[in-house]
């Protein structure tokens, strides 16, 4: 998946493998691909478990700006460099790392490709055909479809939203954006972010 995304966005993607669970490994992986890449992209491993290498990793040889952000899914993100090369670590969950490319690592990578206009992604309002009733302390990005309904233009949520299911992204057209704290009622307009 995270091939194919950056393949749109114009990069050549060098596949570095899967690193051993291990700091000496991970820091001599990341050290070689900080020599070959314009940008190093890792996925998982910047939590908190035992085996979560790439944090201690970054800051032995390189700093990290960023780590973890206040959305879901998505909150283990990383963001730093290795000497001179930006470092985008990435979370596990393949739906995390569908959303956190789409929403930060692409806009990164296209304004390192130069690109100035139309870079960040624009919402609009659509009313939704689902409730959201327990609040959460994190912005949500749920998967979503558009759907013309007897009501009009709707946002139809997909069934499983868990960070562990990708099934919802291909079925989804884009992202309905709860804010931190807020509830949804059926009928209310809410910001969506297409794919697209």
């Amino acid at each position: 998946m995270l091939h194919s995304l950056l393949t749109q966005c114009g990069c050549e993607a060098i596949n570095g493998g899967v690193i051993a669970d291990n700091l000496p490994d991970t820091i001599a992986t990341l050290s070689q691909a900080a020599q070959q890449a314009d940008v190093i992209m890792t996925t998982g491993g910047v939590s908190v478990g035992e085996e979560d290498h790439i944090k201690a990793a970054i800051t032995q040889i390189g700093h990290l700006d960023l780590w973890k952000i206040a959305i879901k899914p998505g909150k283990p993100l990383a963001f730093g460099s290795i000497a001179a090369t930006p470092f985008i670590g990435l979370p596990g969950n393949p739906q995390s790392v569908f959303v956190t490319f789409n929403l930060l690592a692409r806009v990164f990578l296209a304004y390192r490709q130069g690109q100035k206009h139309g870079v960040m992604p624009q919402a609009i309002p659509v009313a939704c055909d689902f409730e959201v009733k327990k609040s959460q302390n994190r912005r949500e990005y749920l998967r979503v479809r558009l759907a013309m309904t007897e009501q009009g233009l709707r946002l139809q949520k997909h069934t499983n939203q868990s960070s562990g299911v990708l099934s919802s992204a291909v079925w989804a057209d884009g992202f309905a954006i709860i804010e931190t704290g807020a509830t949804v009622v059926q009928g209310e307009s809410v910001p969506f972010l297409a794919f697209s």
